[in-house]
């Protein structure tokens, strides 16, 4: 019996950690084998041990396969009233949750697994709980948190009967390493890597060898780092594996990244997405490739989009496989509860049958047992029905907040972008006034005077870039969070044409003060039929500002057509105009420049889009104006355009 446990043990390990599409079948088929045994066990160990080997399908991509296990377990627990075999059902079940991302739901049912296997005294199943329980925070990197439960976990194996229990050590090791502690980490590593050896699971070698590479890698042992790597790599040729196969590659790109060997980071992060592409681990090509950005970004434009789309795509299967995870988990726990509710009704009907037997005076307590358990049935029915509902808006709400991340997420990449290239002038610049510095000591120390004075003013003109790119950074700081800041601003009676006007001779004069050979010219046309109305001056104002800048900007662009002047040149113009129509105020902001190409238009109002030259534009400026008049103003904003006449964007505020 105790062989027979092993091999399925070892088998399960191999076929789900390889995570290959072919292999479900094949975990599914032995995993029930193993169950089928442990409905027949009655030693506490040996049943500690099939339990436990349901553990080893806890991976990616297979969250509905734990949920049937789980349930399978759940229903034996219950009806043997086997307080272990139901703590490893709340545990299974959990780890399915984890799987889909719903954590809250998943620590749940970990905190009822964990108190059943307390009650259940055996050490090897609380072992068990405590260890899965501190996935959930590992996953969020709450160190501390992780660390206690996985002690915990260890503690438990030392008291178990059942040797060899390595995935407590194994996960200490993994947290240690995340959290910068690496003699600690490298502890574990080695002890749970003795246990994994002694038991012959290839797989989790491969991973324990790759972590124990990365740690002497972080400690300076290079020697040691390329030996573990290369014993990962080979049991990795031998399993096959492309999730850990993937995971290796990785840590070796890493390494060589951090002793500045680039070549050699790149080709092994190119081999990490190699290994996963096109398999259903697909999401571990997203760390190498966003390597391979970092890499490329400034010297192969081609390069860089290739990886940037093969992130994206490894982005958009990780979180489209979550969403479908968790519908699929509904829907699974929907077909599960009709189930439960038709075998009720078959039960129900058959007790009906057996009860009209009686006769008599029995059938009309039968008649009264049939109401009460009818009513009974519908509340039952209700309530499931009511909980299903409940559930169902939940994970909507879920998959609403997983969208709103993705797009927070682009937003954040879109702002690393930008303050990137100014960052890179400060550092260069920086690094080029300090050798100066150290020449111009040189000079001064030989007396050479002239030559110093010469560097000195390189250093200045240097220090005056530091500046310009200095405050070109905190600009496109600033203008990130008024973008994100709900104005505070109270609301007044304002003059609108007063407020244009004002804001249009702010725009001209401030463009001449900032670019002596800027040549333009405005016209306004306000309707004064227009009275006072309420709205945040400060925040239209700094509508109308930015799209008069823009206006001046676009007007000043070489083209054909426009106003001309005397000699027949065209003179860049901006018009400003208000109107009262009907209930609504029409402020209009026209220039004779080149237009909006009809294959941007849709974008113009995007956050960090702009057609405007590197450093000459955030792409914050219309997006923040359209929040403005739209969510702070319930008013309109909207552009016409046609290349090569000019672009029209019109405010549309309503009077009262």
């Amino acid at each position: 019996m105790k062989k027979l446990l092993l091999v399925s043990f070892i088998i399960l390990s191999q076929y789900s950690s390889i995570g290959q599409i072919g292999s479900i079948e094949r975990i599914k088929s032995t995993c029930d084998s193993v169950f089928t045994q442990l409905k027949t066990e009655a030693n506490a160990d040996k049943k500690a041990e099939l339990i436990i080997s349901f553990y080893l399908t806890s991976l990616d991509g297979f969250p509905l396969l734990l949920y049937d296990l789980g349930q399978k377990l759940l229903t034996l627990g219950q009806a043997r009233n086997d307080v272990m075999i139901e703590s490893a059902a709340w545990s299974t079940l959990a780890q399915g949750y984890r799987l889909t991302g719903n954590y809250v739901r998943a620590l749940e049912l970990h905190r009822k697994g964990v108190a059943l296997a307390e009650q259940s005294g055996n050490s090897a199943i609380i072992s068990f709980a405590y260890n899965q329980m501190g996935h959930i925070y590992k996953d969020r990197l709450e160190n501390e948190k992780a660390l206690s439960l996985y002690r915990t976990a260890l503690q438990y194996s030392k008291k178990s009967n059942l040797k060899n229990i390595w995935f407590p050590s194994m996960n200490l090791a993994s947290v240690f390493l995340n959290a910068g502690n690496l003699d600690s980490s490298l502890f574990y590593a080695q002890k749970a890597l003795a246990m994994v050896k002694d038991r012959g699971i290839f797989v989790n070698q491969s991973i324990i060898q790759s972590t124990i590479g990365s740690i002497y890698s972080r400690k300076g042992d290079i020697h040691n780092a390329l030996k573990y790597f290369n014993e990962a790599r080979n049991i990795d040729n031998i399993t096959q594996s492309p999730r850990y196969t993937s995971i290796t590659y990785l840590a070796i790109a890493e390494h060589f990244k951090l002793y500045k060997q680039i070549d050699s980071s790149i080709h092994y992060c190119k081999m990490s997405i190699d290994a996963v592409q096109n398999t259903p681990s697909n999401n571990l090509a997203l760390k190498p490739a966003r390597m391979l950005i970092d890499y490329y970004q400034n010297t192969n434009a081609d390069s860089t989009v290739k990886f940037w789309k093969i992130y994206a795509a490894a982005n958009d299967s990780l979180n489209s496989t979550r969403a479908n995870q968790q519908l699929q988990m509904m829907t699974t726990e929907e077909e599960q509860r009709k189930r439960d509710i038709e075998a009720a009704q078959v039960a129900y009907q058959n007790k009906i049958r057996t009860g009209l037997l009686l006769g008599g005076l029995a059938v009309f307590l039968l008649i009264a047992i049939i109401l009460y358990r009818n009513n009974r049935q519908k509340q039952k029915s209700n309530t499931v029905l009511e909980k299903t509902l409940s559930e169902l808006k939940s994970t909507q709400s879920q998959l609403i907040q997983s969208e709103k991340m993705a797009s927070l997420g682009e937003l954040t990449a879109g702002i690393a972008h930008e303050i990137q290239n100014p960052l890179n002038f400060v550092n260069n610049f920086s690094e080029v006034n300090k050798e100066l510095l150290a020449e111009m000591k040189d000079e001064m120390d030989k007396g050479d005077t002239e030559d110093a004075k010469d560097i000195m003013n390189d250093v200045i003109q240097n220090l005056v870039k530091i500046n310009h790119h200095g405050q070109r950074a905190g600009d496109i700081v600033k203008g990130m969070l008024q973008h994100s800041r709900t104005s505070t601003g109270q609301k007044e009676m304002t003059d609108i044409n007063a407020l244009c006007d004002e804001y249009v001779r702010l725009a001209y004069h401030g463009l001449r003060a900032k670019d002596k050979s800027f040549n333009a010219e405005f016209k306004t046309e306000f309707d004064s039929r227009i009275e006072k109305i309420n709205i945040v001056p400060q925040d239209m104002g700094r509508v109308i500002l930015n799209l008069i800048n823009n206006a001046f900007y676009a007007a000043s662009q070489p083209s054909e057509g426009g106003l001309l002047g005397p000699d027949s040149s065209k003179i860049p113009t901006v018009w400003v105009s208000t109107k009262k129509d009907g209930t609504n105020i029409l402020i209009s902001v026209r220039d004779n420049g080149n237009g909006i190409p009809e294959k941007i238009k849709d974008k113009i109002f995007q956050p960090f889009f702009t057609t405007k030259p590197t450093g000459s534009g955030t792409g914050l400026g219309l997006s923040l104006a359209y929040d403005i008049v739209t969510k702070g103003h319930g008013g309109a904003l909207t552009v016409e355009t046609k290349e090569g006449t000019g672009t029209n964007f019109q405010i549309k505020l309503p009077i009262s």
